[in-house]
């Protein structure tokens, strides 16, 4: 994960490994995430959205409580 994106819980990650997955999604990048409730890390969401190519997957999941928006880029 990039440094920026250090502070989101594990389980944040493998709930989109899991996604990535169950979708099929190859050659997954780009990962980002930001909570919900307070926009935590929600400027960095869209800067790494910006940098993305090609197709673009993004979901939510709930982690202790908090809902985290969760993104990759795949294809190339």
């Amino acid at each position: 994960m990039p440094f920026y994106f250090a502070n989101v819980p594990d389980q944040v990650w493998d709930d989109l490994e899991y996604e990535i997955g169950r979708n099929g999604l190859d050659y997954a990048d780009n990962y980002r995430a930001y909570r919900v409730k307070d926009g935590y890390l929600l400027p960095e969401f869209v800067a790494a959205r910006k940098r993305g190519c090609c197709g673009e997957f993004e979901t939510s999941t709930i982690v202790n409580g908090d809902k985290w928006i969760v993104g990759c880029n795949y294809g190339h």
